[in-house]
């Protein structure tokens, strides 16, 4: 429509805004509008005009950023208030990053930022610099996170694409939660670098799993386009140890039948409920229906690399132990309360902010640490060289998986995106103690294998009447697990997609796959009516309000 000039990107621009607004109205999830999104619009319609050529690809497409995705003159908070205030006084980072850069180059129109949880550190929604976001789907669970705003925003039709960032499923986590599309990439296939060539990674020097950009949508077609538009010379040029990879579409285009992994359970923790478990059988019976080999993936069960190798592995990779022994248990960690000296950034960021709830659940002791084949307890290494360790132990576990996968001659992995529909707000923290919680999307990062969610169904009444037992010992994951799974009908449930790295083209093929031989409707977001809530304290339950 915008290349016949059947409707101007102005007129695209104003829609979008208004829904967006809307969107935030109940769901708490923009931290900005763009102010010059007006006139970039205007001028793509003005060079459409004169010269009856778009811009580039995405010409007068209007699309969101998370918050710390580098916009010149937006603010950076990292869900942090003296961020926030910050940038405020300051007005905002003085440089783009590389993704919006390759992004506007192609014609594309940031207008808005969205929320992301404290220092993208859970997989819920909220952080004390703007609150809780909420699901549009249900405003009393969680949008997910930790790209919290994109999954509310886009998932509501509030935005025709955003980019999130993915470190342990937070692209993925809540596209899941709110029935859309999303894409992680192998970590050095995107960039997060700004336009001066600077280095950012998830923490700094540190080069253990590393977080990636993504983008996030309604079609799995729409995510490939954003790729196209990101994988060119400008991003090559910021970034020289991103591989100089163009979209490959003879690969989404090989009519070959695929060869296709699939499990419920090997890595998914707690046991899945009902409508996970239909999932991957609607989908993988889909699949074979298209002429695709399934093949199921024991690697666990087959004792080449357990659940629990990876999750001691990534417990030890988490974070250097900066306690000193003095390890809280959660419920000695009250919510609000105010301290440096914890997590996987040690302090300085957290010094005198206050902590969501979900953030002092994942910094406390879990539940139970998480034990190696001889049974003996994992523990954080306290010094550089036993973390060398760890990432030396997460190497050898990538090496004995993707053994096992070549094994099976495999394309790509099918898998549950996570075990259980959204969390109701109030019980994410429950599901995050000592960051050894729910288990699905991380295990991706780890691997670093490019991985992405497609909406397939939505939870029925014959699921809830089915029942669900999460099957842990753990009392708050299964409080939790249960609360996520009651009442849940009409709530969107997803399949997950995984290959080696550097195989993005294969994946976004399986994905391509499973949405023509499972369709969603990607209208049904447009016709949502998020009824407006707000949590009156970070993450208890969340309450109506009727204006802002």
């Amino acid at each position: 429509c915008l290349r016949s000039r059947r409707v101007s990107a102005s007129r695209v621009l104003a829609a979008y805004k208004k829904r967006a607004r809307e969107v935030d109205a109940a769901c708490n999830c923009v931290t900005c509008f763009v102010e010059e999104a007006e006139k970039w619009a205007a001028d793509a319609d003005d060079h459409l005009a004169r010269t009856g050529e778009v811009l580039g690809t995405l010409h007068g497409i209007p699309f969101s950023l998370k918050d710390h995705i580098g916009l010149k003159g937006y603010p950076i908070t990292m869900g942090l208030e003296k961020l926030k205030e910050k940038a405020s006084k300051s007005g905002g980072p003085k440089l783009d990053s590389g993704i919006a850069i390759a992004l506007r180059a192609a014609g594309g129109i940031p207008f808005c930022k969205t929320t992301m949880t404290q220092l993208g550190d859970t997989w819920g929604g909220g952080s004390p610099a703007y609150g809780d976001t909420l699901n549009p789907w249900d405003t009393l669970r969680t949008s997910g996170g930790s790209s919290c705003g994109e999954g509310a925003l886009v998932g509501a039709g509030g935005s025709a694409f955003g980019i999130g960032s993915d470190v342990g499923g937070s692209i993925r986590i809540p596209a899941a939660f709110c029935g859309i599309c999303a894409f992680k990439p192998t970590a050095k296939r995107l960039s997060f670098n700004w336009e001066d060539y600077r280095t950012i990674l998830s923490h700094d020097g540190d080069h253990g799993v590393l977080a990636t950009a993504g983008p996030m949508a309604r079609r799995v077609e729409d995510l490939i386009e954003v790729l196209a538009a990101l994988w060119v010379e400008q991003l090559f040029k910021l970034d020289p140890r991103v591989p100089p990879m163009p979209l490959n579409r003879a690969i989404l285009a090989d009519p070959r039948p695929l060869r296709v992994g699939w499990y419920v359970e090997e890595y998914t923790y707690p046991k899945p409920c009902p409508a996970a478990v239909r999932a991957i059988q609607d989908a993988k019976a889909a699949l074979q229906a298209a002429g695709h080999t399934l093949v199921p993936f024991r690697c666990h069960s087959e004792g080449v690399v357990t659940l629990e190798d990876i999750l001691g592995c990534d417990y030890a990779m988490h974070a250097l132990d900066n306690s000193g022994g003095q390890h809280r248990p959660a419920p000695e960690l009250k919510a609000n309360e105010k301290d440096g000296n914890v997590g996987s950034y040690g302090g300085g960021p957290l010094k005198g902010e206050r902590m969501h709830p979900d953030l002092v659940a994942a910094y406390s002791a879990p539940y139970r640490l998480p034990k190696d084949r001889d049974g003996k307890p994992t523990e954080r290494p306290s010094t550089p060289a036993k973390y060398h360790k760890a990432i030396d132990r997460r190497n050898k576990l990538r090496d004995g998986f993707t053994r096992y996968w070549h094994s099976l001659e495999l394309d790509v992995l099918l898998c549950p995106s996570w075990p259980v529909p959204p969390f109701p707000v109030e019980e994410v923290r429950n599901a995050h103690i000592g960051g050894v919680g729910v288990q699905a999307a991380r295990i991706f990062n780890l691997l670093d294998f490019p991985a992405g969610v497609v909406p397939v169904t939505k939870v029925s009444a014959e699921d809830l009447e089915a029942g669900y037992e999460p099957e842990t010992e753990d009392p708050l994951m299964a409080r939790a697990a249960r609360a996520a799974f009651a009442g849940s009908a009409g709530l969107p449930v997803s399949v997950q997609l995984a290959a080696l790295p550097w195989r993005e083209e294969t994946c976004l093929r399986a994905m391509l796959e499973v949405q023509k031989m499972l369709p969603f409707d990607c209208d049904q977001h447009m016709r949502l009516s998020p009824i407006p809530r707000r949590s009156p304290d970070l993450g208890s339950r969340p309450e109506l309000v009727s204006k802002f």
